[in-house]
């Protein structure tokens, strides 16, 4: 599968912003950050978020 962004997979799973922040236990305004910069997630935080969305870890954490 090639790579995607991490708004692409989140809306694909039709999941929200907040419902990422929910689930890693984080407000929602970080979450965002995380968004617009995966690589600012911890690694525990990149795998928790391709877990909860269902894909492979590197399909939407990656370098550009």
């Amino acid at each position: 599968m090639e790579k995607i962004t991490l708004k692409q997979a989140r809306l694909l799973r039709g999941k929200t912003q907040e419902n990422l922040a929910e689930h890693l236990g984080i407000h929602v305004q970080t979450y965002r950050k995380i968004e617009e910069n995966p690589n600012e997630a911890t690694i525990g935080q990149a795998k928790k978020i391709a877990k909860f969305l269902n894909f492979e870890y590197d399909i939407i954490f990656f370098d550009k």
